[in-house]
């Protein structure tokens, strides 16, 4: 894959240093983040969609 260069603030780029180990590349780190990012909107978005359900009350509670 090609690779390509981004410019950071040097506080950005330790802050990226802490958040990684000694394995890591910055790609591994970012990509890592970005998932977890990802997954938090997923995450955000049905905890959204169920709040707006409860609200409707077009639900059966189950147990």
């Amino acid at each position: 894959m090609a690779k390509t260069s981004i410019q950071i603030e040097s506080m950005t780029r330790d802050r990226l240093k802490s958040l990684g180990t000694m394995e890591d590349t910055y790609d591994s780190l970012i990509e890592r983040l970005v998932t977890f990012y990802e997954e938090a909107l997923k995450n955000d978005y049905l905890v959204e969609t169920q709040h707006r359900i409860a609200k409707s009350g077009r639900f059966v509670e189950l147990g």
